[in-house]
């Protein structure tokens, strides 16, 4: 790497500290760059999940009716499932009577699950369905945009108003590209304290927040094709789920089939990469600098899956039962309602309670001795809630606890994500963080940087696949508008942790799981070469600082429960973050006020409360969500000797159903 001085090299350097990285095909100097594989893998490497790999059974194939002359090109895909078995043109359109192939192919449908033509192919059959998917929270979004632009600024309150298409009171999601195309030329910099000169910082931060979510977050919904890195391959609209995709980076289906059930794989397509989904096969997304990745085996890196490599960690419970995401999250949530969803979780159908306490479960039935029992490939009893175990037996945790408040094995905890749109050809400064997680991103360093974006050392020093003076000005592709645009988005943490998750409370006032969403920090480095935006934290719709913690069920359950000192007692439980300066006197700093920065560093991003009870972080759901109560904190920091004693006895193995220790824990 060739090291010169910048005129800003100090922000590059604390970005470089800050960014460890993240999201599918690339722009580069106008022409789409799809994200090259990594290293061939070691073979049988533990390092690959059990299902990697794996696809669902076609069953028995039949062939096509109506052939005519489309298999003698398509000879693979004669044959189909026996439901689906129509002419070719019944689904694909196109001429299958044609000799010649452009007259063959005309009016081609080539994915007839794409939602811009499912009326004419799967809408068919299934109509209803067709519609409620065309709104579906999986095809438009409104969450995660109306959340990410609320925490920009752009929007004054959380209900659902913008998503990826108009549909049903639903704009689609601004497009800033004029706006950033007039501040991507200026020469007018901003100061340290992040007053603009010329443009109005709230107005810029509202667009950046657009941009992102245009350029960088969307490419993980149904009217978009997933990227042709090893995982993510599949296809758009009903395809997305109903065929099932290799894990390769083949960007074909397995075979010519529609299923039913597509399995966990089908899932990890989206939801991958430290959201919820992937912690459920046990996946943690590792630090995404080169000197966090694993070591080099017989001369060949780790394999790369979603982008990025892997811990990991123990899965879910359910899913070591032999459970599927679709065992729980049933029809409607999947294909939606026919009505934008405001909030997904009051359309969740099935709960822990549902099945463990009430039984409310579409594949559960209760035999003669009381068991119940789960239906499905497997059949399991269902372990009961019981108010024989300890724990259960504490009156607050029945009326305040959330089952998984206990019963997460982990989390995902992401603090500080650090964003900064570089529209310079720079690429060498990002290159330690080439894996990003974001293809686009990938493909640029891979393209300029060649081998130095591999982890695998060169045995001699090697130049670049192009000299410095050939590197283009970097371009990004926009998920909706389809086109292109200056700049690229690098992305990182600060600090990444999944252990002893820390809680506060949901909307219904349960102590739940609080995940860091949305702790935005912003950098903005214009073509020219200008810091138009530095370090700086957006402020949300509310006039808060854009350091937002939600309450999540993360998807890592465990029969066995957290300890009781995980929670009582514990400074990171109640949300005052691991790292406390002075903790002898448990003195806390403030986090951050609106009007502070980032340099003076007086916050840390795991704190999320003081110790007076103040929030210092906050919610994007419905009050009382977000950190906990005083009067909540208080009490599990200062628990009382009666259960102090009764832990004791506790974990030293002692009357565990003593009548006596069970009063210990009623407070």
């Amino acid at each position: 790497m060739i090291i010169r001085p910048y005129k800003y090299c100090f922000m590059t350097i604390l970005l470089l500290l800050f960014l460890v990285a993240n999201h599918p095909a690339s722009v580069c100097a106008g022409v789409r760059l799809e994200p090259q594989s990594n290293a061939e893998p070691v073979k049988d490497s533990k390092l690959y999940p059990e299902w990697w790999g794996d696809k669902p059974s076609a069953g028995n194939m039949v062939d096509c009716k109506g052939q005519a002359k489309c298999v003698s090109c398509h000879l693979n895909n004669s044959k189909m499932d026996p439901v689906h078995a129509f002419a070719c043109d019944k689904c694909h359109a196109g001429d299958v009577l044609a000799e010649d192939k452009d007259e063959a192919h005309k009016g081609l449908i080539k994915d007839p699950g794409s939602l811009d033509s499912v009326d004419r192919t799967c809408g068919k059959c299934h109509a209803e369905i067709a519609q409620k998917v065309k709104i579906s929270p999986m095809a438009i979004s409104p969450r995660m945009i109306n959340q990410t632009l609320f925490a920009f600024g752009l929007k004054e309150c959380l209900r659902p108003v913008y998503g990826t298409v108009d549909c049903e009171g639903i704009k689609e999601l601004p497009d800033p590209s004029s706006f950033m195309k007039n501040i991507s030329q200026t020469d007018n910099t901003s100061d340290l304290s992040g007053n603009l000169k010329q443009f109005d910082i709230a107005e810029l931060t509202r667009n950046l927040g657009a941009d992102l979510l245009r350029r960088s977050c969307l490419r993980c919904h149904l009217n978009t094709e997933g990227s042709q890195r090893a995982g993510e391959s599949r296809g758009k609209g009903c395809s997305a789920c109903h065929v099932a995709y290799s894990n390769t980076t083949e960007g074909r289906p397995s075979f010519h089939a529609i299923v039913r059930n597509a399995g966990i794989t089908a899932c990890l397509k989206c939801h991958n990469s430290n959201h919820v989904g992937s912690d459920f096969v046990g996946l943690y997304e590792k630090d995404h600098n080169r000197g966090f990745k694993s070591p080099v085996i017989s001369g060949h890196q780790a394999q790369s899956i979603y982008g990025s490599e892997q811990h990991r960690l123990i899965p879910d419970a359910h899913y070591r039962a032999g459970m599927s995401c679709v065992d729980c999250h049933v029809l409607e949530e999947i294909h939606g309602t026919g009505k934008p969803i405001e909030n997904l979780s009051k359309n969740i159908a099935i709960s822990c309670k549902g099945c463990h306490l009430s039984h409310n479960h579409p594949k559960l039935f209760s035999d003669s001795d009381g068991k119940a029992v789960l239906l499905g490939n497997r059949e399991r009893n269902v372990p009961v809630w019981s108010a024989n175990i300890v724990p259960h037996n504490i009156k607050s945790h029945g009326d305040k606890l959330s089952c998984s408040s206990c019963h997460a094995a982990w989390s995902f905890q992401d603090y500080g994500f650090h964003l900064m749109l570089d529209e310079r050809n720079e690429y060498w400064k990002w290159s330690i963080n080439a894996s990003q997680n974001d293809p686009q991103v990938q493909s640029l360093l891979k393209y300029y940087t060649g081998d130095y974006a591999e982890l695998i050392p060169p045995k001699e020093r090697r130049q670049p696949n192009l000299p410095e003076e050939k590197w283009s000005i970097p371009e990004s592709f926009d998920w909706l508008s389809n086109e292109s645009r200056t700049g690229i988005w690098y992305r990182g943490w600060t600090l990444r942790r999944w252990s002893n998750p820390p809680l506060g409370l949901d909307s219904d006032g349960s102590v739940s799981i609080l995940r860091p969403m949305h702790q935005y920090v912003i950098s903005y480095v214009n073509r020219n070469d200008n810091v138009v935006l530095d370090r700086s934290i957006p402020v949300t719709g509310a006039g808060n600082p854009a350091l937002i913690v939600n309450p999540y069920t993360p998807h890592t359950t465990s029969p066995m429960g957290r300890a009781c000192y995980d929670c009582h007692g514990s400074y990171k439980a109640v949300g005052m973050g691991e790292t406390l300066k002075g903790l002898q006197d448990k003195s806390l700093h403030p986090l951050i006020k609106p009007e502070d920065q980032i340099p003076q560093m007086k916050f840390r991003w795991d704190a999320f409360t003081d110790q007076g009870g103040t929030h210092l972080q906050h919610s994007l759901y419905p009050k009382p969500a977000g950190p906990l109560d005083k009067k909540t904190l208080e009490t599990l920091l200062n628990p009382s000797s009666k259960l102090k004693a009764a832990w004791s006895n506790l974990m030293l193995g002692r009357d565990k159903m003593n009548p006596e220790l069970k009063d210990g824990f009623k407070r």
